[in-house]
């Protein structure tokens, strides 16, 4: 079916609709108030919105004055493995999320050398989750998407990782790359985009990428802008020398044109109330041309790896060589007396995941606490529990605070992402509940901002940013991706203490005109997609 004006009269010559939701609430993503209609879909598209009553459908819905949206689209994710691992992908669909975008923060997984990929897995699988059936032995970004072509539950936009086009390249090497260096690393990025990326991640706060300098990432950036992606951001600090950071991700959007989008945005520890400075630095530099944004989630924990805590040099050269300093008594003693001057409050720091069953008892206790209990200080207990589980420790520490959490997803140039992460033990409660915490929380009970903006910013808005041509808006012609929710009574339930909860108020997910969630129920559909750059 042609999807044009024409469509109304098409649709009165069809036997049958493939799905009719009746007497919704249309919220279509471009943050218009809600109006009153019906949403008809057959052949995976959006075929008509008005008042199609009488026309039979092979299943109907009735919305019954709940809210009729887009799919929501989590500009922030890391599903890279539990995503081949676990394709229904429960903890995403059940709270309305239908497109994945990933890799984020530099880290992923593609493209990959035989010789990189074992570099990447011992670094970097912790965040991952179980890999269950995980072959790990694709090399191309091209080759990496065809596996999730077997079938998957949401749809996936993919972005190269720094990291994976580092190691390929040059391993865990502690200096910027050679002029060669950086010509394969470009080829790399371009064979990527090529394969249907949507843009880049980097992370310079993790190993190896903290070793690039701005050289590095103006030339990737290069290519990257060459066709039209984006380049998202988590910057080298969010603490003392935030401004600094925003200011070096500046640098390479002016150098290179490419649109950036700071990584979940905060101010945390001592930068409270310093969120109005980071925004109008934003606003500045749009201001005078330079297109970056932002994205952040509504929690004021952040968790990844403990082994990022380590002193720059100490978590340097691969799982092999941080253990053995770990071990050896001298530089032991080196790594405590740095850790102990960290800033952190151990106090409101909890560990989430750990790999071997005798530590499992300290999954969701707090490093203060379990080394009080084992006669340790902080910085011994984390030497320790490095060792202990092979490097393979994951933790959650509060650092936020709620005005400035508030003061960023207010502002226009923010967009919601979960930064959710796929572990074992008591992960951070976001995999499982930002976009309800974001719906039910922050629209209705506090009314930081009205539920059209919010669901802008999980649908059009990111849609816009990675340059999707049929998502983000419910519109006659767009691809049925379709949320259905109760506005009074969605919400929320995964806590720090009990993470794995789907939220409240969400019965229906259609992706790609195919129900998904049905009732409350996860029916096992996988209609996802592999989405790919135009």
């Amino acid at each position: 079916m042609k999807f044009n004006r024409e469509t109304s009269f098409a649709l009165k010559r069809l036997k049958s609709l493939d799905i009719l939701i009746r007497n919704g609430h249309i919220v279509d993503g471009t943050s218009n108030p809600w109006f009153a209609s019906d949403v008809a879909i057959c052949d995976g598209r959006i075929c008509g919105i008005g008042k199609f009553s009488k026309l039979p459908a092979k299943e109907t819905i009735d919305a019954d004055g709940k809210v009729v949206c887009p799919g929501f689209i989590d500009i922030h994710s890391h599903p890279d493995i539990a995503l081949l691992a676990r394709p229904r992908h429960e903890p995403k669909i059940m709270q309305g999320v239908t497109t994945e975008v990933f890799s984020n923060c530099g880290i992923g997984f593609a493209p990959a050398t035989p010789e990189s990929m074992k570099i990447l897995r011992d670094a970097y699988a912790p965040l991952f989750g179980d890999d269950t059936g995980v072959a790990w032995d694709w090399t191309s970004v091209g080759d990496y998407l065809s596996r999730f072509e077997k079938g998957i539950a949401t749809n996936i936009a993919y972005l190269i990782g720094h990291a994976p086009v580092r190691i390929s390249v040059m391993g865990m090497a502690e200096r910027p790359a050679t002029k060669d260096e950086l010509k394969e690393m470009r080829e790399l990025v371009r064979q990527g985009m090529e394969d249907g990326a949507f843009g880049m991640s980097t992370g310079f706060w993790y190993v190896p990428i903290c070793y690039a300098d701005i050289e590095e990432s103006i030339a990737l950036c290069e290519v990257v802008a060459e066709y039209g992606g984006l380049y998202t951001v988590h910057m080298r600090n969010y603490g003392e020398t935030v401004e600094e950071s925003i200011n070096e991700v500046l640098t390479i959007a002016e150098a290179t044109g490419v649109p950036v989008q700071i990584s979940h945005l905060a101010a945390i520890n001592e930068n409270k109330g310093r969120s109005k400075d980071y925004l109008r630095i934003i606003d500045e530099a749009r201001a005078r041309g330079i297109d970056i944004m932002c994205d952040s989630y509504p929690y004021l924990a952040g968790s990844t790896i403990l082994q990022a805590m380590l002193p720059q040099w100490a978590g340097s050269g691969g799982t092999e060589a941080i253990l053995s300093r770990l071990k050896d008594k001298q530089t032991r003693a080196k790594i405590i007396d740095e850790l102990s001057s960290s800033q952190v409050d151990w106090t409101k720091a909890y560990v989430c995941s750990v790999k071997t069953e005798g530590n499992r008892n300290y999954e969701g206790r707090s490093f203060a606490d379990i080394a009080t209990e084992r006669g340790a200080t902080v910085s011994e207990l984390i030497c320790d529990l490095l060792v202990e589980e092979d490097l393979e420790v994951c933790f959650l520490v509060h650092t936020g605070h709620e005005p400035d959490v508030q003061t960023i997803m207010s502002h226009p140039a923010q967009m919601i992402g979960s930064d959710g992460l796929h572990l074992s033990g008591k992960m951070h409660p976001r995999l499982y509940g930002a976009f309800a915490r974001y719906l039910g929380r922050y629209a209705r009970e506090l009314n930081v901002l009205t539920l059209e903006n919010i669901i802008r910013k999980m649908t059009s808005l990111p849609a816009q940013r990675l340059g999707l041509q049929d998502r983000g808006i419910l519109k006659v012609g767009m691809a049925a991706d379709v949320v259905i929710f109760d506005p009074n009574t969605v919400r929320d339930l995964a806590t720090y203490d009990e993470p794995r909860q789907y939220p409240e108020g969400i019965p229906y997910v259609v992706v790609n005109g195919q129900i998904v969630k049905r009732d409350n129920e996860h029916i096992g559909t996988l209609a996802g997609q592999v989405l790919r750059k135009r």
